[in-house]
């Protein structure tokens, strides 16, 4: 049986004439197909493909024959007038007419096919490719996996890195100020020790008495030179000063006088001054932290 394009196309999206045509579609498949001129058509050569081929029609019935009546031998000149026509026997049933030898049984306008190998619950319109279960076959996420190994390669990659950066890191002592060392300036003081000088003036005085010309010399010598720690030149001074008395008390007498000055002077005694360093108290220490550096070239390297 044949079917019109639109015929078929009409078919496909009213449920009860799609039952007729004996394609396992559903209701959504089938208005994907309508939808679709092309597939429309290509289902529709796909069921014309299908549809069985018409039977031949069977020959007419012989028609009634009519038998000469049996002679014997020899009576093939016998007369005909006896002669009557022989009706063959046939079944009693009389035949069904030809028009419902090869109608199809009630509610079935079309017979069923079986659907093509391969063909599943899905449409078979281009671009669908049913599995061998009749699943369509899952493409294969290429791309996906191809991204996720690459990741996952950077990720070791970069593991590796770190570990081996901390294990090789480098640490140093950075300084951010440097030292600032101690400064010293001079300053004067005393020792605690006297320095003593003798001026060119003699304490006596000419036609003096010697003895109170002796006592003179003996007070400037007591207040310059006892009782206080003298200089090494001080010492060396008041020493000879003192042996001068001795000498002038041993050459005293009565009646003498002073006939002329000699070269001893006055004694007077002054503090030793020194000269010593003395810090400005302006040290700094050097301002320093831990620094590290990271394979070479990151963090603080020098």
């Amino acid at each position: 049986m044949t079917m019109s394009l639109e015929d078929f196309h009409a078919a496909l999206v009213r449920p009860d004439l799609r039952a007729t045509l004996g394609l396992l579609l559903t209701d959504l498949e089938a208005q994907q197909v309508a939808g679709d001129p092309a597939s429309t058509q290509s289902w529709h050569a796909y069921w014309l493909s299908i549809q069985p081929s018409p039977a031949a029609a069977p020959p007419p019935p012989p028609a009634y024959a009519v038998s000469a009546p049996y002679a014997p031998p020899g009576s093939e000149s016998a007369p005909d007038a006896d002669s009557q026509p022989t009706i063959p026997i046939h079944d009693t049933v009389p035949a069904a007419p030809a028009d419902q030898m090869f109608a199809a049984p009630a509610g079935q306008a079309y017979a069923a096919t079986q659907p093509y190998p391969g063909y599943g619950a899905a449409p078979g319109y281009p671009g669908h490719l049913p599995g061998p279960d009749g699943q369509p076959v899952k493409k294969k996420r290429v791309g996906l996996w191809v991204t996720l190994s690459v990741l996952g390669a950077l990720f070791l990659i970069a593991a590796i890195v770190v570990v081996f950066a901390f294990t090789t890191a480098r640490h140093w002592t950075k300084t951010d100020v440097p030292e600032q060392p101690e400064t010293f300036h001079s300053e004067e003081f005393e020792t605690g020790r006297y320095d003593v000088a003798m001026d060119s003036t003699n304490p006596c005085t000419v036609n003096q008495d010697w003895t109170d010309c002796t006592d003179l010399m003996a007070a400037t010598y007591t207040a310059s030179c006892v009782g206080v720690e003298l200089t090494e030149a001080a010492t060396a001074l008041c020493t000879e000063y003192s042996g001068a008395i001795d000498e002038m008390r041993a050459q005293d007498g009565d009646g003498y006088y002073v006939a002329t000055l000699g070269t001893y002077g006055t004694l007077s005694r002054t503090p030793e001054i020194d000269t010593r360093q003395v810090s400005n108290d302006d040290y700094r220490p050097a301002e320093t932290h831990e620094a590290v550096c990271y394979l070479g070239f990151l963090g603080e390297c020098e």
